[in-house]
């Protein structure tokens, strides 16, 4: 849908040779529109053309009729592309069940055409993807990003499929003005299931935009993180339903909704868990994704003192703090704040408030501590005034703060409606037995890495290939990666400078960025989520508009209102709501995530705690978890935010006599804080069909509940559903 902006390194993936399609299958056809010779618009020739099953590659006048030996930059390889573009298409379909290969898709050949090696410039674009006439997927694509191991191939080709999802379909498909972001996310989420190890998103502008609107084209190519959690909890069937199951008039948390059947309070929650997940990104992709994450460009800044939303003292004797209002989290963004706590093991309480006044519906927030990078979860709250007291564990250094804005209802902002037309959450707290990170006594900022320093005045971060004036300032959560500040330029708040000049008395703030080619002077202000990349030296800019130059005009319009501070006595710990624990006797399986050993792409280990009672073991209506081929030993496993007390568990076994039997044998373990450990005084493992097995036990408390089920012979196992009972 849009062209990547940057190259990536690329390196091989999991995908494997395409085998050659069955005799019986139908051969496609190739669609081009006649427009294109006959205008001129794309003057293809057979004689610069490459066929595939399932793809025709075009190029241009300047590769010849032999691109292989064409001259650079022109020259790329024709049977490379062909292969990789076959071995994606086969991972999407085959592997992934994107969507099936039918209608459309099985018709007609996807058009590729090689960018950059034709004479008319309108054809110079580096990658893009998406379908032409309502009737057959394109891909653009420049040698340069079709290499060996193409992670733009991977994306575009993501960019195809999904609109194969409603081509045909009227009525369906992410064409509300809501849902663009998640066209890149997802893009970007297909070719991560494909090239696991080559690429994760635009990870540092994610980073430093976490608190926009989960919509916000700012971080498009890095809002794929909510897509993993949702493949981690639901399968990933889930990710794929919900793009062959979009209305057109849907944003895609709504389909998300709707198609599980939960509540507006519920999804809430969901996205509040999500929030916290990416603490320590606890995700189930974290082997692959850490990396990334560990080399960012920045990372001396992000991973280092950052440290999460710009946090302001209103009473600092009392404890008593404010997320600065121009960061606050816009729908279903959020921010995360680090604390320290004051003694090892100590008892966190933390009373939130937010301000609802400003027209601002509901936040979700929760705590998290970490110990040697292994996070444990507070209960959510979600609501406008609440409080969780959070006992930590020996060794638990820090607690995480994420407060995420959740609506009463999930707006609809346009792809580009930017900054200033999004609703903020802003919000205060107060918190006893834990400071945040550089309130507390003693705090001593850490070394700058990655070649950088703090900067003298302000205290902001510095990369090693920028230069900034000892008289600008750069605030504590502020970065230069590169380029020049001169003079007595500001950058503040979220403020990130990636290149070019600030000069004079321009002032960079919120979550703004400044890329190469900027030359900002005067007394320019740039704000907001806006980018610049142009000279300018007057004016206000508080939104991201790539149609508004230098005008020197006023900042758009703010939809947002100005509130009061809270007094100190408003946040009075012990006021507020605490979320009440679980009453005796409930099944609490349903506030669990469900993992397991291996899932089926075509079944959903979510089924596993969905609350849907099954009519049989062999359940033809209702979701199931399966390991179809594996079998073994294999294991489904609830995992809570916090722990929970358990003595009673209910086990509904999945049988499809088609290759899904019920095991030969099963049993329950629980975490322990270090290990797995068998169920203590279990009553004993029924093996039972068509019936819930129930098995009593001694009280344990724990965030996991483990059932490993041995196969019987070569048949692999499943469960439809998992009840875990509290005394």
């Amino acid at each position: 849908m849009k062209a990547l902006l940057v190259t990536l390194a690329l390196t091989a993936g999991v995908l494997f040779t395409v085998s050659a399609p069955s005799a019986s299958a139908a051969a496609k056809s190739v669609y081009i529109p006649a427009r294109w010779t006959q205008t001129g618009e794309v003057p293809w020739a057979q004689n610069r053309t490459r066929e595939s099953t399932n793809f025709i590659l075009l190029w241009g006048e300047k590769s010849g009729t032999n691109p292989t030996s064409a001259p650079s930059p022109y020259n790329f390889d024709p049977n490379s592309i062909i292969t990789q573009l076959e071995n994606l298409y086969s991972f999407y379909v085959n592997t992934m069940q994107f969507t099936p290969e039918q209608g459309l898709l099985a018709q007609y050949k996807i058009i590729v055409i090689v960018t950059n090696t034709w004479n008319r410039t309108e054809l110079n674009a580096w990658a893009t993807g998406g379908s032409v006439d309502g009737r057959v997927g394109v891909i653009n694509i420049a040698p340069g990003a079709a290499l060996p191991g193409s992670w733009g191939l991977a994306h575009e080709l993501g960019h195809v499929f999904q609109n194969y999802t409603f081509l045909g379909r009227s009525g369906y498909g992410f064409t509300d003005p809501s849902a663009g972001t998640f066209w890149e996310s997802s893009a970007e989420f297909m070719a991560m299931q494909a090239l696991p190890t080559t690429a994760a998103g635009d990870l540092t502008r994610w980073l430093r935009s976490e608190n926009l609107y989960y919509s916000s084209s700012r971080h498009h190519y890095g809002a794929w993180m909510l897509l993993q959690y949702i493949k981690d909890r639901d399968g990933l069937a889930m990710f794929n339903r919900i793009w062959n199951e979009a209305r057109s008039n849907e944003h895609p948390l709504e389909v998300y909704r709707r198609i599980t059947g939960i509540t507006q309070a519920e999804l809430n929650r969901r996205v509040g868990e999500y929030a916290t997940r990416t603490v320590t990104y606890d995700f189930g992709n974290r082997s692959t994704l850490m990396p990334f994450i560990n080399n960012v460009y920045g990372a001396g800044f992000l991973n280092n003192a950052y440290n999460g939303g710009n946090v302001e003292a209103v009473n600092q004797s009392l404890g008593h703090y404010r997320i600065n209002a121009r960061v606050a989290p816009s729908d279903y963004g959020f921010n995360k704040v680090k604390l320290v706590p004051a003694t090892d093991g100590g008892l966190v309480k933390l009373r939130l408030r937010g301000h609802a006044e400003t027209g601002a519906t509901g936040w979700t927030f929760g705590l998290v501590a970490v110990r040697n990078g292994t996070p444990r979860y507070s209960q959510l709250y979600t609501g406008t005034d609440g409080q969780i007291d959070f006992q930590l564990q020996s060794g638990e250094r820090e607690v995480w703060l994420v407060a995420t804005a959740t609506p009463n209802a999930v707006p609809h902002y346009a792809f580009l409606d930017g900054y200033n037309k999004a609703r903020r959450f802003p919000y205060e707290f107060r918190v006893s037995g834990a400071t945040p990170s550089g309130f507390e006594p003693g705090y001593v900022k850490p070394a700058a890495t990655n070649g950088g320093h703090w900067h003298s005045n302000g205290g902001g971060w510095v990369g090693p290939g920028a230069n900034v004036a000892a008289s600008a300032y750069v605030g504590p959560k502020a970065a230069v990666y590169a380029g020049t500040v001169t003079g007595n330029a500001r950058i503040e708040g979220l403020g990130w400078v990636n290149g070019g000049t600030v000069g004079g008395n321009a002032i960079v703030k919120d979550n703004a960025l400044i890329q190469n080619g900027a030359n900002l002077s005067g007394n320019i202000v740039v704000g907001g989520d806006a980018e610049f990349a142009i000279a300018c030296g007057s004016g206000t800019y508080l939104a991201f508009n790539p149609d508004r130059r230098c005008d020197g005009a006023g900042g758009e319009t703010d939809v947002n209102p100005s509130f009061t501070t809270f007094s100190s006595d408003a946040l009075a710990i012990g006021g507020g709501t605490t979320t009440p624990p679980p009453a005796g006797g409930q099944n609490v399986a349903g506030q669990a995530v469900a993992s397991a050993s291996y899932t089926n792409a075509w079944e959903s280990v979510a089924a596993v705690n969905d609350g849907i009672d099954p009519p049989s073991s062999n359940d033809t209506v209702n979701p199931r978890w399966g390991t179809w081929p594996n079998s073994g030993q294999q294991w489904a496993e609830l995992t809570w935010s916090s722990a929970v007390s358990l003595n009673k568990a209910q086990v509904y076994l999945f049988d499809d006599n088609q290759g899904i039997d019920l095991p030969s044998s099963w049993k329950l373990q629980y975490w322990t804080g270090s290990a797995y450990a068998d169920m203590p005084g279990a009553s004993g493992y029924p093996v039972a069909a068509n019936a819930y097995n129930t098995v009593t036990f001694t009280t344990v408390s724990t965030t996991r509940l483990r059932v490993v089920l041995q196969s019987n012979g070569t048949n692999s196992v499943g469960l439809l559903e998992v009840k875990a009972f509290t005394p």
